[in-house]
């Protein structure tokens, strides 16, 4: 049975999402096979990295013209959310200082109720900070045009606005815990916390932007996942405050994750709150 771009279009978004992602990875394999057995022979052992950076070159080649042929999209990229404008900049810059502000404020909370303690600084504290910076600068905009703007895009061409919210937010949940059966036990914990950051960065994709005031972009959740994550790392990385144990992990954080215990999903349940607002 083969299927034309009219057929795709009507098709209910999950088989429309699944069917792009089975020809996303059948025009990634003969890249990434020869890569993954060169890894295995130890011939270039950064070859699954590389293979997993090719996985994204294809989704930015063949979404261009997905979106031209099944969604008859003139701008592909602009209907992610993707807008070249200085205003735009602007959303991406205060989204950033609210993710990393909010992790500063919880150490801060820590340090002057005693539950942790102020750590020496490394040596190599400017470089770390460097590494977090482009580290969270690229996931953010990598994971943020994925789930907040092509899967929650597809989602949202036959679903209400409600369903394709928290359907996003549950999978980009669930993608974070491919991994052992094992691993998955142990930070199952951490599950409810990436769905309400899941919810907050939806809410923030469509608050308007400051470009426009009827115009959503991807500005506020990239800037705001981006600085979540670069203050992650600068604890874990840099270890700049240690924890002293004065409560229960689950109060701090479990398995020294900020945003997997009570007070960062205070945090998170805040910024939701915020962008919840915002966007309506």
């Amino acid at each position: 049975m083969k299927l034309s771009a009219a057929d795709l279009a009507r098709l209910a978004p999950p088989l429309r999402i699944l069917v792009f992602l089975l020809v996303l990875v059948l025009l990634w394999l003969p890249l990434a096979l020869p890569l993954y057995g060169l890894a295995a022979s130890e011939v270039m052992p950064l070859g699954g990295a590389i293979a997993t950076g090719f996985l994204y070159v294809v989704f930015l080649v063949l979404w261009p013209i997905w979106a031209r042929r099944v969604h008859r999209l003139k701008r592909p990229w602009r209907s992610l959310g993707w807008l070249l404008q200085p205003e735009v900049t602007a959303d991406w810059l205060l989204g950033l200082c609210l993710g990393l502000g909010g992790i500063v404020a919880l150490v801060g909370i820590e340090l002057v109720l005693g539950w942790a303690t102020p750590m020496p600084a490394p040596q190599n504290l400017f470089r770390i900070i460097l590494e977090g910076g482009l580290v969270a600068v690229a996931v953010g905009l990598a994971e943020e045009t994925l789930f907040r703007g092509w899967f929650l895009f597809e989602m949202e061409q036959g679903l209400t606005s409600s369903q394709a919210l928290w359907g996003t937010s549950l999978v980009f949940a669930v993608a974070h815990f491919i991994k052992p059966l094992p691993d998955i036990l142990a930070t199952l914990p951490q599950f409810f916390g990436l769905f309400l950051l899941g919810m907050a960065l939806a809410w923030a994709r469509r608050t308007p932007s400051h470009a426009s005031p009827v115009r959503t972009a991807l500005g506020y959740p990239m800037g705001l996942h981006s600085g979540l994550v670069w203050g992650y790392y600068l604890l874990n990385v840099g270890q700049v405050a240690k924890l002293t144990q004065a409560v229960p992990a689950w109060v701090t954080g479990l398995q020294g994750n900020p945003l997997a215990g009570l007070l960062g999903l205070g945090l998170l349940g805040g910024l939701a709150t915020l962008f919840y607002r915002s966007s309506h």
